[in-house]
């Protein structure tokens, strides 16, 4: 799994001695290694209001995990809070914002342990963390293998900020909701569906200048639960900007995320972490009969309520009808010598809709069984790939470039589809890393390029000629 890099590197953070506190774990997927792990901190809250903050970091965690898309994708993380004590509680107030007329709450100087202070930039409700070396320091000693970092502030009044891999909120009654909020900005790299000034505006997943429904990035959403094309208001800059939805969470708070958020934020997930646990056998020797069934199997990590995970299994490039994590192969059915049993996982969410999208991610797991039929003798070897097709530009002018990440060795190839499904050409590399598909002179509209290793189907997405 990449770690997320925060604000400033533990490199910087181990020049400074650092401080050990207990870890409490509020909720545990799996190992460390193979989720998205969240680490709570807490400002503010004196040694004697610990046990509070637990509390609080126990309700955010059951308030994020109650909302859609953190709700179905709950197995993919584990959460725990570190339990660092201030001097005071509370939070800075130094009566210095230009938004309102102060003080609107009283100025305040506490003794805080990470520096945590409202009117951050003249903004009375940006309330930011200003003590990044401690905060680098107690993740460095306590959990560095830290993903995403949530900070608790102890203050009854109104505030948050998020960015990097770090959000803040309050202990204002609003406060989980403005954590999730503040945690589409710093996990999910979304934007404000709100104008939030010039200074912040921006190309993003749900921001953009394009207008026209065929081109825009969400162009898959167009239509769907009033996703459409929602000019930001109110004149100047602010009229160039335009964002998916009218009523989305990266808008107003107490309201679902969007479709395209929600949509972002899995594929952000997907790009951190595998849905394959495990598989099993990783290798083996065995001597099976004639008639004998030797087992393959994936550890997936499930989606909530139900599992959208899809296997595909093909045999020496031969699709099998089977959609499970595990799947039992008759001696019979392999070849005298090499025999290869691939495993392709995918999410079938409805959540989804990426034929569209540059990167597509691929999870597999392919086994190489060599079988000698005379003795009976079957040695399999397995090999976990995490793989990405990118192809770009998207939409297309001329030539559409495709890129393969994959660590196992195959030939990689793509066939160019009409929208109805008449194959227009095949294409392939044996180097497997790049691919080009010339579509200069074909017709503007929709295309299907599908792509497949070594026979094997991998996936599928929507190019758009110009």
């Amino acid at each position: 799994m990449k770690k997320i890099t925060f604000l400033l590197t533990l490199m910087l953070s181990n020049l400074i001695t650092a401080q050990t506190f207990d870890v409490e774990t509020i909720y545990n997927s799996g190992p460390d290694d193979k989720r998205l792990n969240i680490v709570i901190l807490g400002d503010g809250y004196k040694e004697s209001e610990l046990n509070k903050f637990i509390l609080d970091a126990n309700s955010f965690a059951n308030q994020l995990f109650s909302e859609s898309p953190y709700s179905e994708y709950k197995n993919y993380f584990n959460v725990y809070a570190i339990k660092v004590p201030s001097k005071e509680s509370g939070a800075n107030h130094p009566g210095t914002a230009t938004d309102v007329t102060e003080p609107d709450i009283p100025v305040l100087v506490v003794d805080n342990y990470f520096g945590s202070a409202f009117d951050a930039y003249g903004i009375h409700r940006l309330l930011v963390p200003n003590n990044y070396m401690a905060i680098n320091n107690v993740l460095a000693a306590n959990f560095p293998a830290y993903d995403q970092v949530i900070m608790l502030v102890n203050s009854p009044f109104y505030g948050g900020s998020g960015g990097s891999n770090l959000a803040t909120l309050s202990m204002h009654p609003l406060a989980n909701q403005i954590g999730i909020h503040e945690l589409g900005h710093s996990f999910g790299n979304l934007t404000d569906e709100y104008y939030a000034g010039d200074q912040y505006a921006g190309e993003s997943t749900n921001m953009t200048q394009q207008t026209d429904p065929t081109l825009v990035k969400w162009s898959n959403w167009i239509n769907f639960d009033n996703v459409g094309i929602y000019q930001h208001c109110c004149g100047g800059n602010s009229g160039l900007w335009f964002r998916p939805h009218e009523n989305c969470k990266m808008r107003v708070l107490n309201v679902d995320f969007c479709p395209v958020c929600k949509e972002g934020t899995i594929e952000r997930i997907h790009s951190l972490v595998k849905p394959i646990d495990s598989f099993m056998p990783v290798e083996t020797s065995i001597i099976a009969g004639a008639e004998a069934n030797i087992n393959f199997e994936l550890d997936l990590i499930e989606t909530l309520p139900t599992n959208t995970l899809s296997t595909t299994w093909t045999l020496n490039g031969a699709a099998l009808n089977n959609n499970a994590a595990s799947i039992a192969i008759a001696t019979s059915n392999l070849v005298d010598g090499e025999n290869t049993l691939t495993a392709v996982v995918q999410d079938k969410s409805t959540l989804l809709r990426v034929k569209n999208h540059e990167t597509i991610h691929i999870y597999s797991v392919q086994w190489k069984i060599n079988y000698d039929a005379t003795l009976g003798l079957i040695n399999s070897e397995g090999l976990s790939a995490d793989s990405s097709i990118i192809a770009y530009p998207n939409p297309v002018e001329n030539i559409l470039n495709i890129t393969f990440k994959n660590p196992i060795a195959g030939n990689f190839a793509a066939s160019l589809y009409t929208i109805d499904g008449k194959l227009i050409k095949n294409v392939n590399n044996s180097n497997q890393k790049t691919l080009k598909i010339d579509m200069e002179g074909m017709n503007a509209g929709i295309y299907i390029v599908k792509y497949f290793l070594d026979s094997t189907y991998l996936s599928s997405q929507q190019i758009i000629k110009k």
